[in-house]
């Protein structure tokens, strides 16, 4: 009786392990870094630019209110022998409150740039994704990680699909 039992336990792993052996032959994996596919595609190569012009506008703005906090300043410290210690304290706290609005206002167009930064990003990835998906159907792959993410720390150059995706997403087509 247990000469059967270990004879059907043995015929069980051998099914399974035939069978995980089988699948495996049909699996394929691919690879894609997506942050490259962002930085080195057309469309975000455009977005990029888009993103540099709004930061240089934001940063004339910046570099407008910081020139008269320093002329400001500068007044101030001229000023400071020849004015009452009440009319110094107010210049002074003049210049606090701008200085402070200037903070406030830098981190203000921090804020806007990171959420049109995070925008952008998303709506890339969106159609980055996309093609990935078709890619993979046709391919007939299993699946397909996304280097940078999901702590995948290796990879062979072989299931590296990123030059493939990039070249699809940069195809003229309608999506």
């Amino acid at each position: 009786m247990k000469f059967i039992g270990k004879a059907v336990i043995m015929c069980f792993c051998v099914l399974i392990f035939s069978a995980s052996a089988y699948c495996a032959e049909n699996l394929v994996i691919g690879v894609v870094d997506l942050q490259k596919c962002i930085t080195e595609s057309a469309e975000g190569k455009k977005i990029y630019q888009e993103l540099k012009k709004k930061k240089d506008e934001m940063q004339k703005k910046l570099d407008v209110r910081q020139e008269e906090l320093l002329k400001m300043k500068e007044e101030i410290e001229k000023q400071s022998m020849m004015l009452s210690v009440d009319a110094r304290e107010d210049k002074e706290k003049t210049y606090e409150r701008k200085r402070r609005e200037f903070k406030y206002y830098y981190d203000d167009l921090s804020e806007e740039m990171m959420k049109a930064e995070q925008e952008a990003r998303k709506g890339i990835l969106v159609e980055l994704e996309k093609v990935v998906a078709e890619m993979g159907e046709k391919g007939k792959y299993s699946m397909i990680f996304e280097r940078r993410s999901g702590g995948l720390m290796y990879s062979d150059k072989a299931i590296d699909i990123t030059d493939e995706v990039l070249k699809a997403f940069d195809q003229p087509k309608k999506r």
